[in-house]
């Protein structure tokens, strides 16, 4: 077939942006993977242990830190035992978390004893959300045998409904109420067991309606406050999970959320500053990697990790925000309560992943220490420049990336 002349014209000029963009995107990727290079130290995990040029610059820099913020890739058993090497270095007074503040209360309950914590996982299945594995719980032992208070200042979890109807009903006064409660947490608590572990779209929290929660409401009005306050959090809670699953609300439910944790964040706080000018003590923040980040998170919300900034910038002190992601191996992902090998999954780091070049200047067995602030200040002057925003927001969000050549999962107690 014959082309005209406009037709060759736009081939050649589509084939000439091509070469160039292609050139550019290697220049980039050249610059990326050099600034890598050069700000990568390596550090070992050997019997609990850490050790390294790596995990000596790490230690340096928490010591002169006032707060640490661990963004963090969920259910890998090296997570845990790296933040409780980092809270031996900070020596916080907070560990703030990713559970709702009625959660952390039955933690601390339960966590000190294995047995007892076993007990509740096997009652109230995955209700300590991250704190139902052992890797999870082992910290928390940990922390608390420092004397560190436990901060949960998210929402309630989804599969805890059971638990928080049974918890209403240990503080009703009402014997009726009491009594529905009651035969209400056991329905829920059997329900949610029967469809976790393969259908969690159908867990309570997920399919109670708003007729069903304002009843619940009405129930407790003449309830103490804690009572009602549960509810209203139980109720917030639901309306952000069932928020979170429609395309249409899923970005104001996200919203939602990040409002509850700052909101939460600052009522705990506010014993530590009862006039608002006295210094907050040391703490230590471990979320998932979307959470921590100063600044626009990779979802471009000014998340958690924003407030810790702001919270340092008060007392004029320093936050360091510490990024860790596994580049391969085993995690857990799955909530079964009867066969705990169905929670565990494998994966290995994608060819697409935003940090691909990352993980291919990651050591093999070493754990990789990377110095993010070389590139961020690379991309401030532009002489690093990168086509993924979200990867931008990464570097100008996180201080450190540590990426853990191979993960094992959490196990379930």
């Amino acid at each position: 077939m014959l082309l005209s002349f406009p037709t060759l014209r736009t081939l050649a000029l589509t084939a000439l942006t091509t070469a160039l963009t292609g050139s550019a995107a290697l220049a980039q990727d050249s610059t990326l993977t050099r600034l890598i290079r050069q700000n990568q130290l390596s550090m070992l995990l050997q019997n609990r242990q850490f050790a390294g040029t790596g995990w000596d610059k790490l230690q340096q820099e928490v010591r002169g830190s006032q707060f640490v913020a661990v963004g963090e890739m969920h259910g890998t058993a090296q997570i845990p035992q790296l933040t409780a090497a980092l809270a031996q270095v900070l020596q916080p007074k907070i560990f703030a978390v990713e559970i709702s503040p009625s959660e952390t209360q039955d933690l601390n309950r339960v966590v000190d004893q294995p047995a007892a914590h076993r007990a509740f996982q096997q009652q109230h299945p995955f209700a300590l959300s991250f704190f139902s594995w052992s890797e999870e719980a082992a910290l928390v032992r940990q922390l608390r045998a420092q004397q560190v208070q436990i901060m949960g200042i998210d929402q309630d979890n989804m599969f805890a409904a059971g638990r928080l109807y049974s918890r209403l009903a240990e503080l009703s006064k009402s014997k009726a109420t009491k009594t529905y409660l009651l035969r209400r947490a056991a329905a829920i608590q059997a329900h949610d067991r029967a469809v976790m572990g393969s259908q969690g779209e159908q867990i309570t929290m997920m399919q109670q309606s708003a007729a069903s929660l304002d009843s619940l409401v009405n129930l407790t009005r003449k309830e103490s406050a804690q009572v009602q306050a549960l509810v209203q959090g139980y109720v917030t809670s639901a309306r952000i999970y069932q928020n979170n699953v429609k395309p249409a609300t899923n970005a104001a439910s996200h919203l939602e959320r990040i409002g509850l944790m700052k909101r939460n964040l600052l009522l705990q706080l506010r014993p530590y500053q009862p006039t608002g000018t006295e210094a907050l003590p040391k703490m230590l923040f471990k979320f998932g990697a979307e959470h921590c980040a100063r600044g626009l998170s990779r979802a471009g919300v000014y998340d958690v990790g924003n407030m810790v900034v702001n919270l340092a910038d008060m007392q004029t002190q320093k936050s360091l925000h510490i990024l860790v992601l596994g580049k391969q191996g085993t995690t857990t992902h799955g909530f079964n309560p009867d066969d705990a090998s169905k929670n565990t999954t494998s994966y290995s780091a994608e060819s697409t992943s935003m940090y691909k070049l990352f993980f291919e200047q990651a050591a093999p067995q070493a754990w990789s220490v990377i110095d993010l602030r070389p590139l961020r200040r690379a991309l401030v002057s532009r002489k690093l420049q990168l086509n993924s925003t979200a990867l931008e927001r990464i570097i100008q969000g996180y201080d450190y990336f540590l990426i853990i050549p191979e993960t094992t999962a959490n196990l379930v107690q």
